[in-house]
């Protein structure tokens, strides 16, 4: 019976273990209902805990990357399931709070590779398009992830970075452009919520979108700052032509679908979508009123955004409650703007003094006198001289027995050298002596032969 049990979950821990590739991942979760995928990816996750083996950590890991990609693959579908994309994010943030090292190096490559694309566009065609929606969620995925409220952020802080670059780079040529853009923003409001952050990128963007709802006019007020236009092609995208469809407009939430594509032939609609896209674009500009209303610069932020609804921004037109939002609008800019603020200026300080030439009079000491405050300074000035003065004697005494001593020594081995040398000496000569009288020997044997 234990050994029924044992195997049993053993072929449950091999069914749950992570998949090898993305194909195998991806195979195990489609075709599913989402309960089910979240129950596997569920039992996956506790089988593969790292507390269990040595191995489980890179395995969840990598089990990160893959949920990543296949959210990104379910939002860039034909028909976006955002629903299960939802879903998914809460074992993907268990996951990204279990490994948060990996997490941030799976997401800051995904960010780096779309700020790779749109600079490679920037370079060859001198603008780039707006994204789809399948690689605008990585914002969105970053924001629930991480921190954004961090002053510097190795992921939320590239993520940024992209999101300036996209409402810079890309212009808006069609409303699907608009409805990204408008989602980028509010990104950046999510981001900024809680720190406050100034981001003149979205102020800049908020202004280019009520320009394109305005009629064409001569001259303006206000400056419209790339990649918006003055003049041109796009400049009246959002202008309403039809009072009967403003009348029937209703006041709807942005669909995220509309970023991948419009799929509207009626007029009608064409219309309510721009009404919608304004209303947006308002409740945004009263997010930032709010949200930099305690800026010193207040008002020179958001001056040509009140020159625009002021002025040639046509709100009569417009629907009651688009109306009432640009009122709001106006009010809000109105009260914070009457906040009293004083200029920038220098810093007081003290006048720098001129050089004085008084001469610096310094304390002469008597030569051979022992300075000190009382008598038992001057006792330890006069031992502490005292015993440098030993100390020296000593020294030169040691240095004179050195000297000494190595005369001596040296004398010695000098004098054993040259008692050496006279022995070697006579040694030689008593064998030349020896071997003169061999030699007159052995010749004298010669001859008598």
């Amino acid at each position: 019976m234990r050994y029924n049990s044992l195997l049993i979950c053993f072929l449950c821990l091999c069914f749950w273990l992570v998949p090898e590739l993305y194909e195998d991942f991806q195979s195990l979760l489609s075709e599913k209902p989402t309960d089910q995928q979240l129950i596997i990816l569920e039992r996956i996750q506790k089988c593969n805990h790292p507390s269990l083996a040595q191995g489980n950590k890179a395995k969840l890991e990598k089990l990160f990357g893959f949920l990543l990609d296949y959210i990104m693959d379910l939002a860039g579908q034909e028909t976006p399931d955002l629903q299960t994309v939802d879903k998914m994010i809460v074992p993907l943030y268990n996951l990204c709070q279990m490994f948060p090292e990996a997490a941030a190096d799976c997401v800051r490559d995904a960010l780096r590779d779309i700020a790779r694309t749109v600079d490679e566009a920037v370079e060859s065609k001198g603008r780039a398009a707006y994204p789809a929606l399948h690689v605008l969620l990585y914002f969105k995925i970053t924001g629930i992830l991480f921190p954004t409220s961090d002053f510097w952020h190795p992921v939320v802080t590239p993520a940024v970075a992209v999101m300036s670059q996209l409402l810079t780079k890309c212009p808006v040529a069609s409303l699907e452009d608009v409805a990204a853009g408008l989602f980028i923003s509010c990104m950046f409001l999510e981001y900024v919520s809680l720190s406050k952050r100034f981001i003149p990128e979205l102020i800049n963007f908020l202004l280019g979108i009520l320009h394109l709802a305005t009629p064409r006019k001569a001259s303006a007020d206000y400056v419209v700052v790339p990649p918006f236009k003055f003049h041109g092609k796009s400049s009246e995208l959002l202008l309403i032509d039809s009072t009967e469809d403003v009348a029937s407009w209703v006041k709807r939430n942005l669909p995220l679908t509309t970023i991948n594509g419009l799929d509207l032939e009626d007029k009608t609609e064409i219309n309510h979508f721009k009404l919608t896209c304004i209303a947006v674009c308002l409740d945004l500009v009263k997010r930032c009123v709010d949200n930099y209303g305690a800026l010193p610069a207040f008002k020179e932020i958001f001056s040509p955004i009140e020159k625009i609804i002021r002025g040639p921004l046509p709100q009569n037109t417009f629907p009651e409650k688009i109306q009432d939002l640009c009122k709001n609008i106006l009010d809000d800019i109105e009260k914070h703007s009457k906040k009293p603020y004083s200029p920038l200026v220098f810093e007081k300080q003290m006048p720098v003094p001129m050089k004085m030439f008084t001469p610096k009079v310094m304390p002469v000491l008597e030569f051979g006198k022992k300075q000190g405050c009382n008598r038992v300074e001057r006792e330890r000035k006069k031992l502490i001289h005292k015993h440098k003065r030993e100390f020296k004697g000593a020294v030169r005494e040691i240095r004179k027995d050195n000297q000494f001593l190595a005369r001596e020594k040296l004398s010695e081995t000098m004098q054993r050298d040259a008692e050496r040398k006279r022995k070697v000496k006579e040694l030689f000569n008593s064998l030349s002596t020896q071997e003169g009288e061999w030699k007159a020997l052995k010749k004298k044997k010669m001859k008598g032969k």
